[in-house]
């Protein structure tokens, strides 16, 4: 049966997913908001009011998220929503009493769990052994559109949460936060702090460093970032999305990696997760409260990160306000 699908946010995401979503069989798009598709709204909750819907993808921006998935689980419409899912405490308490108060469908899209090098990294430290340490390194130039130009710390507040996901994900571990600091370098085209350093603990003890910049000068990481895991039995290398396995002979050993076929697929992998929850499947899908930890991670670095930071008045969350 074709599932009737309504887009709220159209902007570089919204446009990506309906892309997705046109090319796989029994999935409609039938409502969206700012864009001519034949059902044109002016805004999301006319989109979510006026229309029989199956399911909403939400890619508004972050400060939405909330309003928009309470309307929709209101009126019993299943919701896969961007990430960041919100952008505080309270707002993430308030999603997670909702989530858990309701049968209605809500999922998050973490899609970098489904790239190849993520399966052949699990796989790796399956076979290796307990993790004794991890490194994550991530390295990209300047990139200010869509108004990560003006935000307090633009990793933090919108690729972190790739990466702490990944870490809990890859090492089926929770982790907590020991220490972060920010920095800025000038020049810069940001308003906010670009720079991070941060360690922390996995649950079994392990410790993790995590580096990262979004003002790279030199070298760069893929988005997912560049990681080094160390396990009891040999240390998993995880370069520009190659796998590679070195155990104690200090050779390194290739992985079957999954060809990356780019964002596309990543997608429609989500949705395909997201079906199986729509047709009953439980534990289709990430969750509300999965996500909630890795986003509470998220924060945590930001708390620490922004009040490590010379002169500051106060949290990160504070100043954006």
């Amino acid at each position: 049966m074709t599932k009737r699908v309504a887009i709220l946010g159209m902007g570089r995401w919204g446009l990506t997913w309906k892309g997705v979503l046109d090319a796989i069989p029994g999935v409609e798009v039938v409502g969206t908001d700012h864009l001519d598709t034949g059902d044109r709204r002016p805004d999301y909750a006319d989109v979510i009011v006026g229309t029989d819907l199956d399911a909403v993808i939400i890619t508004l921006p972050v400060g939405l998220h909330l309003a928009a998935i309470t309307d929709a689980v209101e009126r019993r419409i299943p919701v896969l929503c961007e990430k960041p899912l919100v952008s505080s405490r309270a707002e993430l308490q308030d999603l997670v009493s909702l989530a858990s108060g309701t049968d209605v469908v809500v999922r998050v899209d973490q899609n970098y769990r489904a790239r190849g090098w993520v399966g052949a990294t699990r796989a790796a430290i399956r076979e290796l052994g307990a993790v004794r340490h991890v490194r994550i390194v991530f390295a990209q130039p300047e990139f200010t559109d869509g108004g990560r130009g003006e935000l307090t710390h633009p990793l933090l507040n919108d690729m972190a949460i790739h990466h702490m996901d990944l870490l809990r994900h890859l090492t089926d571990s929770e982790a907590a936060v020991l220490g972060a600091w920010a920095a800025r370098p000038e020049p810069t085209s940001y308003s906010g702090r670009t720079d991070l350093d941060a360690v922390l603990r996995l649950s079994q003890g392990a410790l993790v460093s995590y580096s990262g910049t979004w003002a790279a000068r030199g070298a760069t990481t893929p988005w997912d970032g560049d990681w080094e895991i160390i396990c009891d039995g040999g240390t998993v290398h995880v370069t520009k999305l190659q796998v590679f396995v070195e155990r104690s002979t200090g050779v390194l050993e290739p992985c079957n990696v999954a060809p990356d076929e780019g964002l596309h697929t990543d997608l429609a992998a989500v949705w395909a997760e997201f079906a199986s929850a729509l047709d009953g499947d439980a534990n289709a899908g990430v969750s509300v409260a999965d996500n909630a930890r890795s986003l509470s991670l998220v924060l945590d670095l930001e708390d620490l990160a922004l009040n490590n930071w010379p002169g500051s008045p106060g949290t990160g969350r504070d100043e954006q306000k």
